[in-house]
Formats: structure tokens, C-alpha cells, sequence
């Protein structure tokens, strides 16, 4: 995976530092699973809740496996202890010379264009969905694409389309929000390397190999549609009809703000016949 990585590494255009240099890690995005001795960096909206179940089975603080539909409790107090922004609290200089220093790292990153339907899907579309859609924002782009006064209030169930949601996304420059927000910047401020950066098209093979290295048999679960195939899943064949449909100017524009998290992978584009998967994986 050595040369993903370098993509990675340059894409981002920064001094990075020497691999499992985590010291002063103070990402609140970032976990230290002490048992089997990894550090993860969950991002929204790239199965971050998958991978944080199975890690908190493989480290031995959850016995069951709980599935897709306990997204919140995944996120809650029983991931909080592992946050390494805890760990300066109460642990001395020692335990991270001696033990984290040697940590394996992992990121998991994911097509930008099948995130942002992802996303939008969960978060502002009227559809059903796992998560709990995000009100003030969908009030947002109602108001800024249709037009409307200030004070206008969103009557209950009414949602932006998938046009105004990227026409709004261009207009603010990124909506500002953890399930929107460039993949890039969940990285940490100093960029830390990581000794695995793992596409999610590739997650279950990829993951298998890592739990293996520590000993543990866990298996992440399958998509929220269950689908393993990564070409067939619903929000890929959705991000291929729903950014084909939209003028080429503004995919143009939707690509410039969030090149980088493309430029990480080298991800392919919704029109490629190889969409979602990154370029130099097949």
C-alpha cells in the first residue's frame, strides 16, 4: 500500500512527520485502542461507526456485535475513553515513548462523490435513512437556492434536492459541518502519517488483514444496504445518475473544493466505468 500513501503524502502538499510519530496527537477524530495497540482516525462518512464497533470488539470493550443501526451509541460515551485527545490527561511521557510509539496507525478515506450523496442522503434528503437529518442546514439551502426571506421556517419534512444541495455547497465554499467537511482536514494539524490508508471500497479485505496482525477475528459489517459489491452499492449508482444529471460547470466547481480528498486516493470520477474505486487500485 506504500505507494497509495506517497499519493496521499503529496496530495496533501505538507512537511509530514516520521510514521507512528503521534505524540502530540490531539485530534478529536483520533482513537487509541491500548490492547491491540492501533490508532484510528474515524472521519464522518466513511463507514467511521463500522470501523469504531469493530475496533472497540477487538480491543474487548464491546462483547456483541451491535450493526449499522446503533450509530449513536457507537458514538457516545463508550468511544469517548479512547479519544487521544483524553490520553495527555493521564498518561505520562513514558507510556507514549514506550507503547504508542510503536501503535499501528489507520485512516479510512472514501470517493469524495459518493460521500457527498452519502451524506446528503442521511443528512438533508427527505429519505429514510439511518441518521438523523441535520434541520438548521437543510433551512439553509432552502433559503439561499429558493429564494426565500431570512425568518423562513421548513415546514416538516421539506428538504433541498440534490441540485440545490451542491449549488449550495458551491456557493458557501463547503458547508461547514463534520459530514461535509474535506476529508483532509480530519487528518490532524500536523499531518501525522499513517502506516495504513485504507479506500473503503477496500474495507473488508483491507481490515481483515490488519484485525489479523493483532490476533483478533472481528469482521466489520456489511453496508448500510448490505451490498459488498462497492460498484453496486446505492449511493454509488445514486452519486453516478445524480452528478451526471448536473451541468458539467457545476461538478467543476464541486471538484475544485473538495480535490485534495480526490488527489488522496487518486479517486476515480462518477463518469469512469471503474466509479467508485481509487485509480492505482486496479
Amino acid at each position: 500500500m506504500s505507494e497509495q500513501m506517497e499519493i496521499a503524502y503529496k496530495a496533501m502538499e505538507s512537511t509530514y512527520q516520521p510514521p507512528t510519530n503521534w505524540t502530540n496527537c490531539k485530534n478529536y477524530w483520533t482513537f487509541y485502542f491500548p490492547n491491540i495497540n492501533i490508532i484510528f482516525t474515524g472521519i464522518p462518512k466513511t463507514g467511521c461507526s463500522n470501523w469504531e464497533e469493530a475496533l472497540l470488539r477487538a480491543e474487548g470493550a464491546l462483547n456483541e456485535t451491535i450493526g449499522s443501526k446503533s450509530v449513536a451509541f457507537v458514538h457516545g460515551s463508550i468511544i469517548a475513553p479512547f479519544r487521544m485527545n483524553n490520553f495527555p490527561k493521564r498518561q505520562p511521557e513514558s507510556y507514549y515513548r514506550d507503547q504508542i510509539s510503536r501503535a499501528t496507525s489507520v485512516v479510512v478515506l472514501r470517493n469524495p462523490w459518493v460521500r457527498a450523496v452519502s451524506a446528503y442522503r442521511q443528512k438533508l434528503s427527505a429519505e429514510k435513512t439511518q441518521g438523523n437529518p441535520l434541520g438548521n442546514i437543510q433551512q439553509a439551502i432552502l433559503i439561499s437556492q429558493r429564494d426565500l426571506p431570512a425568518d423562513y421556517k421548513r415546514k416538516k419534512g421539506e428538504s433541498p434536492t440534490f441540485e440545490e444541495f451542491v449549488r449550495h455547497t458551491i456557493q458557501v465554499e463547503g458547508i461547514k459541518d463534520r459530514h461535509f467537511n474535506k476529508q483532509a482536514g480530519f487528518l490532524g494539524k500536523d499531518f501525522q502519517r499513517y502506516d495504513a490508508v485504507i479506500p473503503l471500497e477496500f474495507a473488508q479485505p483491507l481490515s481483515q488483514r490488519l484485525f489479523d496482525s493483532v490476533g483478533k477475528k472481528v469482521e466489520l459489517f456489511k453496508a448500510y444496504d448490505q451490498i459488498s459489491d462497492p460498484k453496486l452499492q446505492s449511493s454509488v449508482i445514486k452519486a453516478t445518475e445524480w452528478f451526471s444529471s448536473l451541468d458539467k460547470t457545476l461538478t467543476d466547481k464541486f471538484y475544485e473544493i473538495y480535490k485534495f480528498d480526490f488527489l488522496l486516493l487518486n479517486y476515480s470520477n462518477f463518469s469512469d466505468s471503474n466509479f467508485p474505486l481509487p485509480l492505482d487500485y486496479y
